[in-house]
């Protein structure tokens, strides 16, 4: 019981680090499903565990590679990729007011808190450091780009961990 705990938090953590950079969220869910696979019962599997690993990897590289790119491409603040951070953890948050909605109030639920949010955030940011609104939409549509598609990495690692762990038979 208490490796299922401790790997029900590494996977909270792990979810949660998908929306904020600092935190190696792809680490946390490694060794998630590497202790699920040493101490629980229903063990995902060395190849689970093999792959989830390569994922964590490949995010963590391709993380790195794409913000470097980005950055030659349009640079944007630091403060810009917080303000993307702050806004999808508020659509984090946010989103439990609506897990009784339509499919389709949801869906637009999930495109305001995790696109449109960390978007005009970034604007704000961008706009007041450039005092450029055309500049800043520039600059925040890059740091929104690569914010979002660090988040889809992390998430694949996190969505196989817990489908290997909890969805198959090991």
């Amino acid at each position: 019981m208490l490796v299922l705990i401790f790997v029900i938090v590494l996977l909270c953590l792990g979810f949660l680090s998908c929306f904020i950079n600092k935190i190696p969220g792809p680490l946390f869910v490694v060794i998630a499903v590497l202790t699920a696979q040493l101490g629980m019962d229903t063990a995902p599997g060395w190849g689970a565990v093999a792959i989830v690993t390569v994922i964590a990897i490949a995010a963590f590289v391709l993380s790195k590679y794409m913000t470097r790119i980005a950055k030659k491409m349009k640079e944007y603040s630091k403060k810009a990729s917080i303000a993307t951070t702050i806004a999808s953890l508020l659509g984090v948050f946010s989103l439990p007011a609506f897990v009784d909605s339509s499919t389709g109030t949801f869906i637009v639920v999930l495109l305001v808190c995790f696109i449109l949010l960390p978007f005009l955030f970034a604007l704000l940011v961008e706009w007041i450091r450039n005092k450029n609104l055309a500049e800043g939409a520039k600059c925040a549509g890059t740091a929104t780009l690569v914010y979002l598609a660090d988040t889809a990495l992390k998430l694949a690692a996190f969505a196989y961990a817990v489908y290997a762990m909890f969805m198959t038979k090991g």
